[in-house]
């Protein structure tokens, strides 16, 4: 036989074996693949675990890209961080704070103030944070008491529910108006993989056939029934002792209204803690900080 050539059968043999190792690798990374998905997909659930054993029991996971599409240049999650690509936002609804405090063997504190409710719940956060950090997932904490993206937007897109045309607040389909946005954590690429398109505003409008009694409710007449609210207003009434048992508006609010405020610190009261808006709106000694060092909402 001629040393140059090959013959059928040793050909066929060779093909076999270059054919079997190729299966073979290919079977392999298809298990590395699968073993990561299994892995990133336990993780997201520890995760989301870990968010409720600290109150948040609201967890969502938005596509940056497809957010800031919707969204003008300044109010784009990637003019915070470049390379994001995906959005948790964290959430708290109803009462599930004190409950969770209760299962943990602590108890409930017997008065807290709004921005201390506030700061209890940003900690939750922050412990997501170290979570994710731990396991090499690092993430920048975006607090909602200074808002440099739609948080209102933001937690439609999660599928935390509607921001009412009517009165501006945020509702969800179970809890109504006792909810809270407290923070997102902005996280590079998508570390969880592809994310579906949570929002339920297509289907979830519970304002068009409401009476609206969440208009007449508010003494400072902060809603115009159209969705806008004068914040500036609202602060203004608060700053100077008005609604301290809550926002009226969202008392009035016949979704959810068996999960308001109760048996603990007022957790829901308003959309925004009282100091939150006097910085915000400069009130007291506020006044003498320029606005744009405030951290207020962007217009």
């Amino acid at each position: 036989m001629d040393p140059g050539k090959v013959s059928p059968d040793r050909a066929q043999t060779c093909l076999h074996v270059f054919l079997s190792g190729l299966a073979q690798g290919c079977f392999a990374a298809e298990n590395r693949s699968l073993e990561l998905s299994e892995f990133l997909m336990s993780l997201l659930h520890s995760i989301q675990q870990g968010a409720s054993r600290n109150g948040l029991n609201l967890f969502g996971l938005v596509d940056a890209k497809r957010f800031d599409s919707c969204q003008p240049r300044e109010h784009r999650t990637d003019a915070v961080q470049p390379d994001c690509g995906t959005v948790m936002v964290l959430g708290t609804a109803g009462r599930s704070l004190w409950g969770d405090f209760q299962r943990q063997g602590r108890q409930i504190p017997q008065s807290m103030t709004d921005n201390q409710v506030d700061e209890l719940a940003v900690a939750g956060a922050t412990a997501v944070i170290t979570d994710l950090w731990q396991h090499g997932v690092r993430g920048q904490l975006v607090d909602a008491r200074r808002p440099r993206i739609n948080f209102g937007q933001l937690a439609e897109a999660a599928g935390f529910g509607i921001v009412s045309p009517v009165s501006g607040l945020l509702l969800h389909p179970e809890f109504g108006p006792w909810v809270r946005v407290r923070a997102a954590v902005l996280l590079p690429g998508q570390p969880f993989g592809a994310i579906a398109d949570a929002s339920i505003t297509d289907r979830f409008r519970p304002c068009c056939s409401c009476l609206k009694p969440c208009i007449a409710a508010c003494p400072s007449a902060v809603h115009d029934g159209m969705g806008n609210s004068d914040r500036g207003r609202c602060a203004d009434s608060r700053h100077h002792g008005s609604c301290e048992m809550g926002c009226y508006s969202r008392m009035a609010c016949p979704v959810g209204a068996e999960h308001a405020d109760q048996g603990g610190p007022m957790l829901h009261a308003h959309s925004v803690g009282r100091r939150t808006m006097q910085r915000w709106f400069g009130f007291g000694w506020w006044r003498m900080v320029p606005r744009m060092f405030r951290g207020g909402p962007r217009a």
